[in-house]
């Protein structure tokens, strides 16, 4: 019955090109799209001379044009590799996508890249990709994406980087609803488990601008598999062990459906892993443990014209700080930033004590989809729940006492209307979203609170359109959003203070893609977007232990650290416009693109170094929010040759230039160039080991040369015995410590699949910094203490049925 129906749709929309002429002559180019391991796609977009469709749920499509020898034929599907070919109507056609730049073989792709409506410029980070970094955070995982980096706060704590920007300026949508926690901090990982994707889509454009404020620098996209639909029981399994830190992680799947209501599916996920103190390539990383319990439950109900459902996830991980960057006094300082080991280095443990970090994260979701026609309802609605605790070592027994502990709530609403022509070439799209929010000190910390409590309650409306011909698509955008903070906290005098804040703006995205005959295509997007500044930027107030830093906000007086009113203040909001550029060449044996992008930020918030100071909790050095004119100028370019059906050589190179602008300065914690080669060589189909691979990736990182000037602590600390004001005469930006030498790295690894008739075994070894190379990553907050991680072997066992 659901054949005949889909059969009857299909004849009911064709029915008005038969009444339009029954005396044009008429013929039916059919086919099917297959995926390249031989699955059929849904939901590819396939024109035929002008007129388009999309594939059924079986991978069949159906277009009814007019009579011609050959007929020019388009499909597309994101995260694929587009077909455009002539054709003839005289046979079935079976069209067979291959995964685009940042896929792999073998590897089926469970759901579409969505909620890409505008973007230009993006990469799919596939099953597979996430298969062989398995166990490794988000950020971790993202940094092999071209234009993509991640900034550390030591080996256990990664926060995405794209083309520079981060944090605030990166939106991350987790299975649809934009994440919220305590994002602000640079060393305030993404509490999210990747296990639970399908795959993870970046967004390198500034223009996915129905998702609100803040995408000045892109956007992170988890999107989940499909939910089953069918009653068949299936699963994943899979341990993964690892020599560093002898860290071992165990994540299971299961996932089913209801043998009496079709359309209805069900999945139970879960992810256990624990770690002792990681190591560098002569020393142990004492107190760099790290333990995380991660569960997910999803249930929904699907139809052809309605599709609902319910998704609860729950995040919590105990993060250790190393134990060298906590220092009590000035000799501590100077010690813990020119000597190796770090202090306080101790034999490998698995115990975690301060400081540390205690992190809980729950996201409930609800979300409906209907459609009516060739248009689409849709909503989703999100609470989120997010407590952080960071712990450090405190005098008179109150080491055990968080010395910051946050509650933030989070509710969202998304409404939007989607309207799709007869020949799926036009999309219009209007929506609206909406967010409540509450953050509070939890009070017991005996402290003054680092950031206040505040309520933040956002709204804005959009609209976007969507124009596809043969070769030819454009996209714009509009979108209206404001913002309201409630603001209640203590100053450095224990005194309360209020404030009422209203920010709002509008952001715009203009956009296109051209498909030439010869396998090139260029791509371009200009995009306007805003950010008004999150209450930490504003307000912060005192020390970040898990930064080992001390931070002042932008409305603290630089003197005497006094709270001043926004409107007596020269704030501004962050305003950025980012142009982003995309040639990709491609024929049989050869994929080849070139991306160049600016961003110039207006009012760029940024944390600057400012000195070296000492409070009751130790000497640090400290921080103090700024703001700037800010560009980024960069390139990410990427190859992949197959000389043979079984070597593929893959080069990548990111390009990254940063300035500010205003004052004709360096900015700080700017990614360095990277290079990077890819060696793969893939056996054939016949061997009995299928899917098997050897790889190396070569890693080359430059010495970041646009660093700020080198002003270390002992430099400073001799001027302030001398009397002098190194800061008086020259307001350039400084570090405490200069970049860190370029270094190579040498990652290799290896993996196979057996198969039985219902049960799919995957084997895959690794071994990352394989020569144990001693270097400092730029972007690590912790490099002023310690190296990187030194060599680390894992090994995979993962078990599908």
């Amino acid at each position: 019955m659901q054949k005949q129906h889909l059969l009857f749709c299909l004849l009911f929309s064709l029915a008005p090109l038969c009444l339009w002429s029954q005396t044009t002559c008429k013929e039916l180019v059919k086919g099917r799209v297959w995926d390249e391991a031989d699955a059929p796609l849904s939901n590819a977009f396939v024109s035929v001379d002008g007129v388009a469709t999309v594939s059924q749920p079986d991978g069949t499509f159906s277009v009814e044009v007019t009579c011609a020898k050959f007929h020019q034929l388009v499909v597309r599907f994101l995260g694929y590799r587009a077909v455009s070919e002539k054709v003839s109507a005289d046979r079935s056609l079976d069209i067979h996508l291959q995964p685009d730049q940042q896929e792999l073989d073998e590897v089926v792709i469970e759901t579409v890249a969505e909620k890409t409506e505008t973007a230009q410029n993006f990469s799919v980070v596939n099953e597979k990709i996430l298969e062989a970094n398995a166990g490794k955070t988000l950020g971790e995982t993202l940094k092999d994406v071209p234009g993509v980096n991640a900034i550390q706060a030591g080996p256990g704590i990664f926060k995405p980087v794209i083309h520079g920007v981060h944090s605030q300026r990166v939106l991350i949508l987790n299975h649809g609803i934009r994440q919220e926690g305590q994002q602000w901090g640079a060393e305030h990982a993404p509490e999210i488990d990747p296990f639970i994707a399908s795959n993870i889509v970046v967004v390198k454009d500034a223009s996915a601008i129905k998702y609100g404020t803040d995408a000045l620098g892109g956007v992170i996209i988890v999107n989940p598999p499909n939910l089953p639909r069918i009653n068949k029981l299936g699963g994943a399994f899979q341990t993964i062990a690892q020599s560093n830190g002898r860290m071992g992680t165990v994540s299971g799947m299961l996932e089913g459906g209801l043998k009496n209501l079709a359309g209805f599916g069900w999945r139970l996920q879960g992810t256990p892993k624990r770690a002792g103190d990681f190591h560098a390539p002569t020393y142990q990383l004492t107190n760099t443990g790290l333990s995380e319990t991660d569960f997910s439950v999803a249930t929904g109900y699907q139809t052809e014209k309605v599709k609902l459902e319910a998704f609860f996830s729950h995040f919590q991980t105990e993060l250790g700080i190393l134990r060298g960057a906590a220092v009590g006094n000035i000799n501590d300082l100077l010690v813990a930033t020119e000597r190796e080991p770090p202090q306080g280095t101790l034999p490998f443990s698995h115990s975690i004590g301060e400081p540390r970090q205690d992190v809980r994260h729950n996201l409930f979701k609800l979300s409906a989809e209907l459609k009516s026609g060739t248009t689409f309802w849709r909503m989703n609605y999100g609470m989120q729940h997010n407590a952080r605790q960071e712990f450090d070592q405190r005098i008179g027994g109150l080491s055990k006492r968080p010395v910051i502990d946050l509650v933030l709530t989070t509710h969202t609403l998304d409404v939007e209307r989607e309207n799709i022509s007869q020949s799926n070439t036009l999309h219009t799209t209007f929506g609206a979203s909406m967010m409540a929010q509450s953050n509070n000190n939890i009070p017991g910390t005996q402290r003054i609170p680092f950031i206040p409590n505040y309520d933040n309650f956002s709204g804005g409306i959009y609209g976007i359109i969507k124009k596809e011909w043969v070769k030819l698509m454009l996209n714009a955008g509009l979108r209206y959003d404001y913002r309201s903070y409630s603001v209640a906290g203590f100053d450095f005098k224990n005194e309360l203070y209020t404030s009422s804040l209203l920010f709002q703006n509008v952001s715009a995205t203009l956009g296109g893609n051209y498909s030439f005959r010869t396998g090139k295509s260029f791509s371009s997007s200009v995009s306007s977007a805003w950010r008004p500044p999150h209450v930490a930027e504003l307000y912060s107030l005192g020390t970040h232990q898990s930064a080992a830093a001390i931070e002042y906000g932008l409305l603290l007086n630089e003197q005497t650290n006094e709270v001043i009113d926004i409107k007596n203040s020269n704030f501004k909001n962050e305003q950025a416009l980012k142009w982003v550029s995309t040639y990709r060449v491609k024929n049989r044996k050869l994929l080849w693109e070139a991306t160049g992008y600016v961003n110039y930020i207006f009012n760029y918030i940024y944390l600057r170094p400012t000195g070296v100071t000492q409070t009751v909790r130790g000497v640090y050095p400290y921080f103090r929010y700024t703001q700037t004119d800010a560009s980024f100028f960069g390139a990410d370019l990427m190859m992949e040759w197959r000389p043979s059906p079984h070597m593929m050589v893959s080069p990548k190179v990111s390009l990254l230039k940063a300035t500010d602008e205003k004052n004709n300065d360096f900015l700080v914690f700017i990614p360095a160039n990277r290079y990077e080669t890819v060696f793969r060589w893939e056996a054939f189909e016949r061997m009995k080991l299928k899917g098997f691979y050897a790889e190396a990736r070569i890693l080359f990182t430059d010495r970041q040369h646009r660093a700020p000037r080198l002003l270390s602590v002992r430099q400073i600390n001799e001027a302030n015995e001398a009397g002098t004001d190194l800061f008086a005469n020259d307001k350039r930006n400084f570090d405490f410590m200069d970049a860190p030498a370029a270094y190579w790295l040498v990652n290799l690894s290896t993996g196979f699949s057996v198969r039985s008739q219902k049960v799919k075994y995957d084997f895959r070894l690794s071994a990352d910094n394989l020569f144990n190379t001693a270097y400092r990553n730029y972007t690590n907050r912790l490099r002023y203490f310690a190296d990187e991680l030194g060599s680390n072997f894992s090994i995979l066992l993962k078990c599908t049925f």
